[in-house]
């Protein structure tokens, strides 16, 4: 009878100390708790308001080219396909992989302002946002370089 007491204080003693309690007597068992990964700065959706040789909402006031980053993915609007793929980044590095999308067709001039938005997204080097909350990706590519400019996308409220 001893030694089924013993073994059951044990047991109880050790499901005791895997939740950090400890029983009299035993040693206490210290847990680690996991780390809750921070949330890049990134994070969020962003609507581009500016590129060189591109004006967003020009010459339709419909279209807003975006990108949403979470967790470790990309995805938006390209004017005329949605389109995702994945980000990585490294203090102020940013890299992006090859990105997908959606396979509509539109009018030339959006085709063309799609193109080139994508692509400057996956030729990603590195990121900044300013005092003022806008976000900077400096690209470079086969074609040209420069920056991309987003202001955040305000969340809408239920109430």
């Amino acid at each position: 009878m001893t030694s089924k007491l013993a073994c059951g204080l044990a047991a109880l003693a050790m499901g005791l100390t895997s939740v950090g309690i400890a029983h009299p007597g035993l040693a206490q068992v210290s847990v680690s708790r996991p780390q809750v990964a921070q949330a890049s700065p990134l994070s969020g959706s962003w609507r581009l308001v500016s590129m060189a040789g591109i004006e967003p909402g020009v010459p339709s006031q419909d279209v807003r080219l975006t990108a949403e980053f979470v967790g470790d993915r990309l995805s938006g609007f390209g004017g005329c396909n949605q389109f995702t793929g994945r980000y990585q980044t490294t203090g102020s590095q940013l890299s992006v992989s090859p990105l997908a999308s959606t396979q509509r067709a539109c009018e030339g001039f959006l085709m063309d302002q799609e193109f080139r938005y994508l692509t400057a997204l996956q030729g990603a080097q590195r990121y900044e946002i300013n005092p003022q909350g806008i976000l900077i990706v400096s690209y470079q590519n086969e074609r040209e370089s420069g920056e991309l400019r987003f202001a955040p996308i305000a969340v809408r409220g239920l109430w």
